[in-house]
């Protein structure tokens, strides 16, 4: 920890960009699944039901706090798409979202939208997370932006020998990253920061979990309350 507050101290200010990927079209889970209630703990260890998008939001919105803590500024912004209505209804009404409205075309077009506010802002970097991601915790977040704290270069979540999100790309790449296209989102470009040695990864197992179908999130809810029974 001692490091990472000197790393902090002797570097300039910096602005983060924190994007919440939920323009999805949910084709796998027959519904708009981002407003599906979960049952689970917050920041604060209190257990509480909220939508999926909520939760995730949550958490980046933690993230935000916890960087501009440090001295980082940071803001966060919901892509929104497919379902944009509903899901909008649901948000607080300070939170900031975009509607894409290429979301039919895949996920960089939703990346896209996020690098454009990024550059916008003159921001330093962009840290990319999937509103379904629910694997992803408070912790892991936090871990992500302070091993970027430490490294300075793009870094990104590693599962089941995997390279994903969430992802800290630093403002170098924000032109590799608008010129994404389809639908495999960002893993191309992080698989060619890995192949040049300029990407840092971290060990986050937890992240395979996602929710795609009913029977994710099914699932995925009985484990985590047995966990709070536990």
């Amino acid at each position: 920890m001692d490091t990472i507050i000197e790393a902090i101290s002797n570097a300039p200010q910096k602005t983060i960009t924190l994007v919440l990927l939920a323009a999805g079209k949910s084709s796998r889970f027959k519904g708009i699944k981002l407003a599906q209630p979960i049952i689970d703990f917050n920041a604060h260890g209190t257990l509480i039901e909220q939508p999926l998008l909520l939760h995730s939001l949550d958490k980046l919105n933690y993230l935000a706090d916890y960087l501009i803590a440090n001295n980082i500024n940071s803001h966060v912004v919901v892509v929104l798409g497919s379902h944009h209505k509903e899901l909008s209804a649901l948000l607080p009404k300070s939170t900031v979202f975009i509607i894409n409205e290429q979301s039919e075309q895949g996920l960089s077009t939703s990346i896209k939208v996020g690098v454009k506010d990024a550059i916008s802002t003159n921001a330093s970097g962009l840290i990319l997370a999937l509103a379904d991601h629910i694997g992803v915790s408070y912790s892991d977040y936090v871990k992500l932006a302070d091993l970027w704290i430490l490294k300075r270069h793009s870094i990104c979540a590693s599962y089941q020998s995997q390279l994903g999100v969430p992802a800290l790309f630093t403002a170098d790449q924000f032109s590799a990253l608008a010129q994404l296209n389809g639908d495999k989102g960002a893993k191309p470009l992080l698989q060619q920061l890995a192949h040049n040695k300029q990407l840092t990864c971290l060990d986050l197992p937890s992240a395979i979990n996602d929710i795609d179908t009913r029977d994710d999130l099914l699932k995925w809810q009985e484990s985590k309350l047995n966990q709070s029974l536990t």
